[in-house]
């Protein structure tokens, strides 16, 4: 009589708890893995992002405004007049320079007749990959209440609020890119490599709510530039004119038309991805020193950055 072989009970419990065992020790090496992958094509987005801004600048003689029309304020209407139809950002004009010269044409042709709201035109809703960084959640996100796409990077418009009290519209501010700037990189006398182009943002949702953070072409509520007044992936909520959905690592603070703001953020481990005046990328902790991130933010504001 022949007998069978088989696991007994214990042995077939030992072989799971050793296949739970190694899973548990290579999952975490699978994650770090993908996330060196996002954060290599985060940073390689954010160097495309920097040579386009720079090929502008070549062209054009200074970089794209942050916002062509400045940022919405109690007179905003008054003051626009009959060109409230253009609510683009910086992303716009820098489209050719990112493999986009299709939808750049169509951009521009919009823009002689202003038939609607930027967001409105067919164009609107189109992703552009260059702008979607894999860590983001929320990307790639079209809005669900017809806002178009969103981006996951953003310009720095400086070290104070986009909207401070004295300048309702955002012009004259500090950094390289705000309303209706025209900075030229030589404008950055605290040095090209000391001075923030872009950084990062992380889109929310809209869930019944509008969320403007990194909307592209109805941007005028800064949600397409930030300030370093705050360190990256700082717990302050940002203040973008009542168009906040917070999600975790993204709250929302006190939202108001004046003192608005957004801040750097990321999902990569420890820090923000940003792309400095002179076309590098640096990774930037969490742990910079405040002061350090603050002044980074400026083009001319004579601080000397520790190495």
């Amino acid at each position: 009589m022949r007998t069978r072989r088989g696991f007994t009970l214990i042995e077939l419990l030992v072989v799971i708890a050793i296949i739970a065992i190694l899973i548990g020790l290579l999952l975490p090496a699978v994650q770090k893995v993908r996330e060196a992958a996002a954060r290599m094509k985060c940073t390689n987005n954010l160097k495309q992002i920097g040579l386009a801004l720079h090929n502008y600048h070549d062209q054009v003689g200074y970089l794209p405004a942050g916002e062509p029309q400045g940022y919405f304020s109690s007179n905003w209407y008054a003051d626009v007049g009959t060109k409230d139809g253009d609510r683009s950002c910086w992303i716009g004009p820098i489209l050719p320079f990112i493999e986009q010269t299709a939808l750049y044409t169509q951009y521009q042709n919009w823009l002689v007749t202003l038939p609607g709201l930027t967001d409105t035109a067919p164009f609107a809703a189109t992703v552009i990959s260059t702008l979607v960084c894999p860590s983001d959640p929320g990307a790639p996100k079209v809005s669900a209440l017809g806002q178009g796409a969103h981006s996951s990077y953003v310009v720095c418009h400086g070290s104070g609020y986009a909207t401070p009290t004295t300048s309702p519209r955002g012009f004259n501010l500090d950094g390289m890119l705000y309303g209706q700037s025209k900075t030229r990189l030589t404008d950055a006398t605290d040095g090209t490599s000391n001075t923030l182009l872009a950084s990062e943002l992380l889109q929310s949702q809209d869930t019944g709510q509008h969320d403007v953070r990194g909307r592209i072409w109805n941007s005028i509520h800064a949600g397409t530039s930030f300030s370093t007044m705050y360190p990256p992936n700082s717990t302050v909520g940002d203040n973008v004119m009542g168009y906040c959905v917070a999600i975790p690592g993204a709250p929302c603070g006190t939202q108001s038309t004046t003192n608005a703001y957004s801040l750097a953020r990321s999902r990569h481990t420890g820090g923000v991805n940003a792309v400095m005046a002179d076309g590098s990328v640096r990774f930037v902790s969490n742990s910079v020193t405040p002061n350090t991130w603050l002044w980074m933010g400026t083009r001319a504001g004579g601080e000397v950055l520790p190495n």
